[in-house]
């Protein structure tokens, strides 16, 4: 299940190694992929449901912080150590590629930004649904995954010629991203906000049902 929620980063490593088209290999990818999800989970059990659901929900909303966390970090250690990396520069390749035409700087800019949230968005779902409530550690093995693809094909697709800064960067804002997105995903399914125990779902539904029947 957690496989179908990787279909944007599919689509950019299919486009930097294969040339294809960005734009319609990200629209293929996450198409099909919510196509698949939306079946699946509608033929589940409906605690079995609830508990994916929830995790989804989760996810969306521990990799969107997380993407947040893992920018500031990068943007802070350009800043306070005085590095020249541009730790944006590949939003705006992105926007480029999935324009496929002439836009605005801005246009291109924002484009490209809404890519990159939802790849951190769509991994951190990714992650919740396999591995959820791992915690921290889990967390930035998965981050440290995602960093091994990027390091093997980020340098030579934007031509980097200060390898060591974009590693110094890049591993930086992996670490916190993986620590920020198992914890809160960790705390978050925990949480009784939620309704229910993510590690029993069934059991939890029945003590709640008990509770507001009595």
């Amino acid at each position: 299940m957690a496989a179908v929620f990787l279909g944007s980063g599919a689509a950019l490593l299919v486009y930097i190694l294969a040339g294809l088209s960005l734009r319609w290999t990200f629209l293929a990818l996450v198409v099909g992929g919510v196509t698949v999800a939306t079946v699946v989970i509608r033929r589940l059990p409906a605690a079995r449901r609830a508990k994916i659901t929830r995790r989804i929900v989760i996810g969306a909303i521990a990799g969107f912080v997380a993407t947040l966390a893992y920018d500031a970090a990068r943007l802070a250690l350009v800043e306070f150590a005085g590095l020249k990396l541009k730790p944006f520069e590949a939003w705006r390749l992105f926007g480029l590629a999935l324009a496929e035409t002439e836009q605005t700087s801005t246009a291109t800019f924002v484009l490209g930004t809404a890519f990159h949230v939802c790849n951190g968005i769509a991994f951190g779902v990714a992650f919740t649904v396999a591995f959820g409530r791992k915690g921290i550690w889990a967390g930035i093995v998965w981050a440290l995954v995602l960093e091994t693809f990027m390091v093997s094909v980020y340098p030579g697709w934007l031509g980097l010629k200060a390898l060591d800064e974009f590693l110094s960067v890049s591993i930086t804002g992996h670490l916190v991203y993986g620590s920020v997105l198992g914890w809160l995903a960790k705390s978050l399914l925990g949480s009784s906000r939620w309704g229910e125990d993510d590690r029993n779902p069934s059991s939890a539904t029945w003590q709640r049902s008990s509770v507001e029947s009595g």
